[in-house]
């Protein structure tokens, strides 16, 4: 791959999110906020408002992920951060905590996104392994994600969620912790 940087988001970072998220914010509008927001706070939350939203947590300095570019030009995304700043984990059966854990210890990988032209040359590989970096530099005790499972050819992988695939994250040295809802997985790595 020719100049690869991955980098945590920061204040200045927004006009490259922004143009990495254009026109549909990557997923149908999302923004990376279906996370970042109660189902009540999201129902009547416009796309626009959605953007507004990321750009706020961006402009401010909150810790909302990192960002791939190739040659200066952004290519990649993944939403990171401690598990405490997705309110909509609390309710997720995919995302439900197992007995004994602290949930202000974990982090959490919620969106996975490499621009099509960048795709199959291991960017969601290296967008993983700093999201684990990262979260091992903030002392944090486990990362974790909610991937499609694909390790089963035989079912049909939605590729219109971007929450990555389990054999990327094994890839990156997760372990399944147990198979979530029918095609997802609870995904770990321990930090510590």
């Amino acid at each position: 791959m020719s100049d690869l940087v991955v980098s945590v988001v920061g204040p200045d970072d927004w006009p490259a999110v922004s143009e990495l998220f254009e026109p549909k914010g990557p997923v149908e509008n999302c923004w990376c906020t279906y996370f970042r927001m109660t189902a009540k706070d999201r129902a009547s939350c416009a796309p626009a408002d959605r953007r507004d939203r990321l750009r706020d947590l961006v402009e401010t300095g909150e810790r909302v992920g990192l960002l791939a570019t190739v040659d200066g030009a952004p290519a990649g995304w993944i939403g990171v951060g401690p598990r405490p700043g997705f309110p909509r984990l609390r309710g997720s059966r995919a995302a439900k905590l197992i007995e004994g854990d602290d949930p202000e210890r974990i982090w959490s990988v919620v969106c996975l996104y490499v621009a099509r032209e960048h795709r199959r040359r291991g960017l969601a590989k290296a967008l993983i392994d700093r999201a684990v970096q990262w979260a091992r530099d903030e002392k944090a005790d486990v990362i974790e994600a909610y991937p499609e499972d694909d390790r089963d050819p035989a079912v049909e992988i939605d590729r219109s969620i971007f929450r990555g695939r389990v054999s990327t994250f094994e890839s990156c040295g997760f372990t399944v912790v147990e198979p979530r809802l029918q095609r997802r997985a609870l995904v770990r790595k321990d930090l510590r």
